[in-house]
């Protein structure tokens, strides 16, 4: 219950943080156009039963900031002064809807899709409304005045004795009203002016809207804090629809809230999976539809133009929802959570902060000004005429065949979409029926089952990749962890992964991102733990992303969730802020000297190989010398061998031949001359050139031996060189 309590104050004060800005601006914007807006010719407009003055009275009453209740005197005064019943009509319309506050907190808790849509629908709505009254006018019915009878008519400020009166928004500019003196310089006037514009926004007219706003805001925190997230998916069985568009338009009646306090409603039903659609319907249909509301228009217009208002409420609310959810859906549900997750710059939370402070002051001294007092007598309004319309209604009637036929019709349209389920590529469908899981694994197709709320369907995406980060506390602040050796270190990493089984992944848990996201943080608290900082800076980061890996596989696959692991991926790897400089150098370091080591080992490896090589050629070297050194001897052996044996049988022919081979060989390469000048036969003498030059012909002739002869021993004549011949 304490929690309850907490999650309820947290969930206001952040509705009060995102909207304050917005609902202050939007009340600066209502002084202005109260006081500098020339209303008089407008009255006169209106005036008309035209289609022009149709939509004057729509576009005049659009940004008045004027709840249902408010709006009521304000048209009395405009039927009463001749205004036509179309023109009432469509300013019945367009201004309970919507205002330039209504529309100023939309922009700030939608986006800017939403802010657009929302008036110009109720622009659309209070001209369709218009436009039929005057095509189908029924029967004149006079005002009655009983239908009137405490609310006021004319324009009347707070007085200071707490007696509030409903400023009907039609109080007249300073120009338009002669007892109002513009006399002074340009600069008083503007000042005077400015100033009065600021006393109707920020006093007038937020005493009229506090008590609702107030009440906006704390049903906000409410809903916020005990609704789940997926509530109406649950619920209903589609989030989606015409269905939800019918109850959020059915509990819009008696829960009434003016256009300021229904949007951070709004807001909070769809974090709680309401679509946009519906929530526009919520937005248009119950501000304008009270059971006060209801009352008076059935006595200020009759009836059948009674009839006409709701319908056209009703039925442009519809389709307009329809329509939102069909183009734009996903954008504004998109721009709703980013305006509640986004992280706003500095200046701009400090202005946040500001204005909230701001309008908490404005709303407690409203608060003490009125006692709350109006608001709480038109709650006691809206329940006296809530409980007189049950009373009044007749019940029989609804059991006639043309109700019954449209409440069918409506529940078959209602209902009938409920009962198709399309299942794109890449995902597959789950089927229940009484709560009970028939069917969980359906392939891409239409498949048609029991509508809510006998039957669900809904779609599982088994093929996108999720991801999820760690070591992340939140959006602004990192989760640092304590490595092996009593350092801080801050660890940042990214978890991938996908559904597996879309009945485990749809029923076994609640919120996958979280399981995933707690599971990783787990085990990267544990790795991290074991493992000292400098190691986990340089050599340990690669291993430590594959335990991260193992250990998650392990885990989802033990819990048996629905999904596997995709990846797992260490991003960041850093010391804290404060000292992540001088922790890089150290890491620098660390990383060189590993460099350094590795370099070294390589360099040695490649000394070794290349001192391994060169011994083994010179090893090959000295084995191919001895195997050629032993063949030439082993030849040279045998070739003398051969010659002594055959010298051994023919020693004179073996010489001879040995001599003339060796004279051969010895004469291969220098020039030889012989001397031819005996012609009578005789020796001859053989000249040699030493460098292969021809001798000089001054040099005497000279015998030379063909054979060196021994000094001493005579020649033989075998040897002989002669010639013969003539």
């Amino acid at each position: 219950m304490l929690e309850f309590f907490s999650n309820v104050i947290l969930e206001t004060a952040r509705v009060f943080y995102e909207g304050s800005l917005y609902i202050l601006v939007g009340f600066a914007i209502a002084g202005l156009l109260h006081e500098f807006m020339p209303t008089r010719w407008i009255s006169r407009l209106i005036g008309q039963e035209s289609p022009r003055a149709v939509v004057t009275a729509a576009l005049f009453g659009a940004p008045i900031p004027l709840c249902s209740c408010g709006v009521l005197p304000a048209a009395a005064e405009l039927r009463k002064k001749g205004a036509g019943r179309a023109p009432t009509m469509s300013f019945l319309v367009s201004t309970p809807e919507t205002g330039v506050d209504s529309i100023a907190l939309t922009y700030g808790l939608f986006g800017g899709v939403m802010a657009v849509v929302r008036p110009v629908v109720a622009v659309l709505t209070a001209l369709v409304a218009g436009l039929l009254s005057m095509l189908f006018p029924g029967r004149d019915e006079p005002v009655d005045d009983a239908a009137l009878e405490g609310l006021p008519l004319h324009d009347h400020d707070h007085d200071h004795d707490h007696k509030h009166q409903h400023d009907t928004g039609l109080g007249e500019s300073s120009n338009d009203t002669p007892g109002r003196s513009l006399d002074g310089p340009w600069w008083k006037q503007s000042r005077d002016r400015v100033a009065r514009a600021a006393r109707y926004g920020f006093v007038t007219l937020l005493d009229d809207l506090s008590f609702w706003l107030a009440v906006g805001l704390l049903l906000t925190g409410i809903l916020s804090a005990a609704l789940p997230d997926d509530f109406f998916s649950t619920a209903l069985g589609m989030d989606s629809g015409l269905l939800p568009m019918l109850v959020v338009m059915t509990a819009g009646v008696p829960l009434y809230l003016c256009a300021s306090a229904s949007t951070p409603v709004a807001a909070a039903l769809v974090a709680k999976g309401l679509s946009p659609g519906a929530a526009l319907v919520f937005l248009l249909v119950g501000p304008a539809t009270n059971a006060a509301t209801i009352a008076v228009v059935g006595r200020l217009l009759g009836r059948h133009q009674l009839r006409i208002y709701l319908g056209s409420i009703i039925g442009v609310s519809l389709l307009a929802g329809l329509l939102l959810d069909a183009l734009a859906g996903d954008l504004v549900r998109s721009a709703a959570f980013d305006a509640r997750a986004s992280r706003d710059p500095g200046l701009l939370v400090a202005l946040k902060l500001f204005t909230a402070v701001g309008f908490a002051a404005l709303l407690v001294v409203s608060a003490h000004r009125t006692r709350f007092r109006e608001g709480l007598r038109e709650a006691r309004e809206q329940g006296v005429q809530l409980r007189a319309a049950v009373g009044e209604m007749r019940w029989q009637s609804l059991f006639r065949p043309p109700v019954l036929a449209g409440v069918g019709l409506l529940l078959v349209l209602s209902w009938l979409p409920g009962a198709f389920l399309t299942v794109d590529p890449g995902h597959r469908g789950v089927v229940q029926r009484f709560g009970r899981v028939v069917a969980s694994d359906l392939e891409p197709g239409l498949h048609l089952h029991w509508p809510p709320p006998i039957g669900r369907g809904f779609v599982v995406d088994i093929a996108r990749i999720r991801e999820v980060q760690v070591g992340v506390e939140d959006a602004a602040r990192a989760a640092y962890f304590v490595t092996a050796d009593e350092n801080l270190i801050d660890v940042r990493g990214v978890v991938q992964y996908r559904v597996d089984d879309p009945f485990r992944f749809a029923f076994g848990l609640e919120r996958a991102d979280a399981l995933v996201q707690q599971l990783a943080q787990r085990e990267l608290l544990r790795i991290v733990a074991a493992t000292p900082i400098d190691t986990l800076y340089t050599t340990q980061r690669a291993p430590a992303e594959r335990s991260l890996r193992e250990a998650l596989v392990e885990r989802l696959g033990r819990l048996s969730v629905g999904v596997e692991l995709v990846d797992a991926r260490l991003l960041d790897v850093h010391a804290p802020a404060a000292i992540h400089r001088s922790f890089r150098d150290v890491a620098s370091a660390l990383e060189d000297r590993e460099r350094i080591i590795h370099e070294a080992h390589a360099y040695a490896a490649g000394r070794v190989a290349s001192a391994d090589g060169e011994s083994a050629e010179l090893l090959e070297q000295s084995r191919a010398s001895r195997v050629r050194a032993r063949e030439l001897a082993t030849g040279s052996t045998a070739s003398f061998r051969a010659i002594s044996e055959v010298h051994e049988a023919e020693p004179a022919a073996t010489e001879a031949r040995l001599y003339l081979e060796t004279l051969e060989r010895s004469l291969a390469k220098p020039h030889k001359y012989v001397n031819g000048a005996s012609r009578s036969g005789g020796e001859v003498d053989l000249w040699i050139g030493a460098d292969g030059a021809i001798p000089s012909r001054a040099m005497p002739p000279r015998a030379m031996p063909s054979r060196a002869v021994p000094p001493g021993q005579a020649p033989d004549p075998r040897f002989q060189l002669r010639r013969e011949g003539p």
